[in-house]
């Protein structure tokens, strides 16, 4: 194997692979990228036995061939190299990488010792602009659970429908969900992707809006690709909650606060909350046109803050998780966000103000009760 490629995007491919890797003490191989060369492309593909990443570089294959080399070393050498360009080749154990006036081997095993990743069948693609599948799936993770007794709710629930995908993700105590409008007709399927193949596809896609992922399912995998980037990774077995059926279907108090504002006031108010419980308490006035949120520790002091807001409705009060709150504001990307709220009990909805109705992000939050 011999093969010559740029240090900028030799770096950026290995930044992307890496992440995954050297997690296993059982299974050394998977600290070591494999790399190989063919057809005028270099490919880098690492994997945890669950994920598998796989990134196509340009460069110019003088000689195929393949060959594993530790990530993390290789990663920071190429990282370290102020050369434009980066010679490649192999010499029995290891890889040889000229770049500049710098020399280096690093020692590595063979391929054919690195695990295969699971290929799916490239059929009945699901196409989606990568900015907002990106956006989508941010918005949706923070609420993914981290409490393996349940494994379903560590996934993302993924429903495709007629022309919309919708991600959902829920931990008992909030629940998030984005839908993305898609072109053609595709058949109804639901399936629960990997909250953790979920953060590294938010990870490594771009924020250039004209590229595409396309998504591909099979009964147990599930792959996100662009022309640069592949992801696969293994589905979650079992039945998704139905999480519909606690959303509100109407309030008594609709309230739409500046974000920036809101977000400034939940962490002066988050200093004084209760240790443990992380309460916040908020009073929406309707004839004051403004939310007061209160928090009260006896230790530390405590902390009224107030936010103008156009209300309609109730007089109304609800307690909230502050961290709960924050990570649904912050997910919201227009600058106004709308609370809709029924009493001091029930399940309160944050959602963007305005926007396309179609693609509409649901943040709900279970409140703490008194």
């Amino acid at each position: 194997m011999k093969f010559s490629c740029t240090q900028e995007n030799l770096n950026r491919g290995l930044a992307l692979v890496t992440h995954i890797t050297g997690k296993n003490v059982n299974l050394p191989i998977l600290h070591n990228v494999l790399v190989e060369a063919k057809d005028n492309a270099i490919t880098l593909s690492a994997t945890n036995l669950e994920i598998g990443i796989r990134v196509r570089l340009r460069g110019k294959v003088d000689e195929a061939g393949s060959f594993t080399v530790p990530a993390q070393v290789f990663a920071s050498y190429v990282g370290l190299v102020s050369a434009e360009k980066v010679d490649v080749e192999r010499a029995d154990d290891g890889l040889n990488i000229q770049a500049g006036n710098q020399n280096t081997k690093i020692k590595g095993e063979e391929a054919t010792e690195f695990p295969m990743i699971p290929e799916v069948v490239l059929e009945n693609p699901i196409s989606v602009p990568a900015s907002e599948l990106k956006m989508a799936l941010a918005q949706t993770i923070v609420a993914v659970s981290h409490d393996d007794s349940r494994p379903e709710l560590t996934g993302v629930y993924t429903q495709i429908e007629d022309h919309r995908v919708v991600f959902a993700a829920t931990d008992s105590y909030r629940l998030a969900e984005r839908a993305l409008p898609i072109a053609g007709t595709h058949t109804e399927r639901q399936i629960i992707v990997p909250g953790m193949a979920m953060q590294e596809l938010v990870r490594v896609l771009p924020d250039d809006a004209g590229v595409d992922v396309r998504m591909y399912f099979s009964d147990s995998q599930a792959l996100f690709m662009t022309d640069e980037v592949e992801i696969t990774t293994r589905l979650i077995e079992g039945n998704y909650p139905d999480y519909r059926q606690i959303i509100p279907m109407e309030e008594k108090t609709k309230a739409v606060v500046d974000r920036y504002d809101l977000v400034k006031a939940v962490k002066a108010a988050s200093l004084f909350s209760k240790s443990g419980i992380h309460d916040v308490n908020l009073q929406f006035s309707p004839d004051k046109q403004g939310v007061t949120l209160t928090t009260v520790n006896n230790q530390v002091g405590e902390n009224v803050s107030k936010v103008n807001a156009e209300i309609v409705g109730d007089s109304n009060s609800i307690i909230f998780n502050h961290r709960y709150l924050l990570d649904g504001v912050q997910q919201v990307s227009t600058p106004q966000v709308v609370f809709y709220v029924v009493d001091g009990v029930s399940p309160g909805i944050i959602r963007p103000h305005g926007g396309d109705t179609a693609s509409q992000y649901t943040y709900i939050i279970m409140p703490i009760k008194q």
